[in-house]
């Protein structure tokens, strides 16, 4: 008996639930309680949490290889500084971007954009990004 198997791409929902999952893990490494997560791309923030009394509204974008997430509407960084504001909350940002490891290792620049459901990822996230009305502040890690 032969088996094929089929291999298919992440979808774009996959990818965003996956680099959300990345960021709560390495938030909650980093000593943040999470209070809440949502993998709903058109809801922000995707994560809150709270570290020494600093309650962390977190902005999530993932891309796939080569790009890294960003936000590209100004207007959902205005809302959320608003929304945060009002909350006495600290607005972040965290960009990551996924590439098929596989794919990778091999050094295959045509594949490394295509993350494979059940397949290794490598991901690159450098850490969050305050947002601030006058533009983003990097490293800022409490």
């Amino acid at each position: 008996r032969f088996f094929i198997i089929m291999r298919e791409a992440m979808t774009e929902a996959e990818i965003h639930r996956l680099g959300v999952q990345i960021i709560r893990d390495e938030l909650e490494r980093e000593g943040w309680s999470i209070l809440d997560i949502n993998v709903n791309l058109k809801i922000n923030p995707q994560i809150i949490a709270r570290k020494n009394g600093t309650l962390g509204h977190v902005l999530i974008r993932t891309a796939c290889h080569p790009k890294k997430g960003r936000i590209e509407d100004d207007y959902i960084i205005a809302r959320c500084l608003e929304h945060a504001s009002q909350l006495s909350a600290v607005c972040f940002f965290a960009g990551v971007r996924v590439s098929h490891a596989e794919a990778s290792i091999r050094g295959e620049e045509q594949y490394m954009g295509t993350p494979i459901r059940g397949e290794g990822i490598l991901v690159a996230y450098s850490g969050l990004e305050e947002l601030r009305p006058d533009g983003v502040m990097t490293g800022r890690g409490i």
